[in-house]
């Protein structure tokens, strides 16, 4: 008997693809800044990263809000798009327009193609039964 294959549906396929893409961005955008400042400072970047938090305009927190987010978006996908979705609306709201919002609106896509896909994935679930 052949196995079946589980169609992916194209809100899925571009929610992947474009979370992968945004992902690999932010990584190599704020991930690679961090591991490098952590590599020079040690301990002391710890320091640092409490000055961080208090700094609406550094990414260093929205990173790591979002990095949690789509770690968990892989498993549950509506709790990892309610991370993402907030951390983005939080991130816009505190730094406002004058921070980086490149960060803030593709992070927020990813959150909301991925709700968009949990919704869509439920509702077929919901006529077959």
């Amino acid at each position: 008997m052949k196995a079946k294959r589980k169609s992916k549906s194209k809100i899925h396929l571009l929610s992947i693809v474009w979370g992968i893409i945004f992902t690999s961005f932010i990584t190599l955008a704020v991930g690679s800044y961090i591991i490098n400042d952590f590599i020079e400072h040690g301990r002391l970047f710890l320091n640092e990263l409490r000055k961080d938090i208090s700094n609406p305009l550094d990414p260093t927190i929205y990173f790591i809000t979002y990095m949690i987010g789509y770690a968990v978006i892989w498993w549950k996908p509506l709790w990892g798009s309610i991370i993402i979705i907030i951390a983005s609306i939080y991130y816009v709201t505190v730094a406002g327009f004058n921070g980086p919002p490149m960060f803030a609106v593709p992070g927020f896509l990813v959150g909301a193609l991925y709700m968009a896909y949990w919704l869509i994935e439920g509702r077929k679930q919901t006529n077959v039964a």
